[in-house]
């Protein structure tokens, strides 16, 4: 029988432990294994300059605090990277559409994703965009200050957009002032929110369609996936 060098339990001959350690050096072997492979055909010309690359991975594959913080940095890049992609795209315009119904002073970010670049841009145009997006933050404003609180319970894709929907979902932006709307592609999303007044609780489901749209990016049109499909049917 074996020994862990790192905690010390006994482990079958040629076996892992399956102490974090062990199981960190295990991972990392394999990825500096592959990335050998890779090397491999640089080694001559690293040799030429004093450089032997299977020694440097062999000194790093030896020392565990190298391999265990190896294994650490990627960790962070995989939850950095999940955190991206959850605040941008469909998803972070979903999101970001939901905190600007609940949240104060984000006025901005909610004609932003509701409407048109064409009509934002009409509007800022005729010295009118500064008015509503004021408009709308005291709205939010007084009902929050009237003791209404809004809590995101939940923020969740339920379906991809039908290339009928994405017709209607086209019609639908050139009605909010597109000059001829391409949809790429769009997914519906349901918005859970809890509202509490007066020390009662409601939670309501909201359904918000985000879409793609050419030279735009992603937008929210406030209806279901099926009043879009409707609109591209007819």
């Amino acid at each position: 029988m074996a020994f862990c060098k790192f905690c010390g339990k006994e482990i079958p001959e040629g076996g892992v432990c399956d102490c974090a350690a062990a199981q960190g050096q295990n991972a990392a072997n394999n990825t500096f294994d592959q990335a050998n492979n890779v090397f491999n055909n640089d080694n001559n010309n690293g040799s030429k300059k004093g450089i032997d690359v299977n020694d440097t991975i062999n000194k790093v594959k030896g020392n565990p605090t190298l391999l265990i913080g190896g294994v650490a940095v990627v960790i962070v890049l995989i939850l950095l990277l999940v955190f991206i992609l959850g605040h941008t795209g469909a998803k972070g315009a979903a999101k970001s559409f939901a905190k600007s119904i609940t949240k104060k002073g984000k006025g901005k970010t909610y004609y932003s994703l509701t409407l048109p670049d064409d009509e934002i841009k009409e509007l800022k145009d005729d010295d009118d965009w500064k008015d509503k997006v004021e408009d709308y933050n005291d709205g939010i404003k007084d009902n929050i200050d009237d003791g209404y609180k809004y809590k995101i319970k939940s923020v969740k894709k339920s379906k991809k957009l039908s290339k009928a929907a994405l017709k209607g979902a086209e019609k639908y932006w050139e009605e909010k002032g597109a000059d001829d709307p391409k949809a790429k592609k769009g997914y519906e999303y349901k918005i859970r929110i809890q509202t509490k007044y007066d020390g009662e609780k409601e939670t309501d489901t909201r359904k918000i369609c985000v879409v793609k749209f050419k030279g735009e990016g992603w937008k929210v049109l406030t209806c279901d996936a099926n009043y879009l499909k409707d609109m591209g049917e007819d």
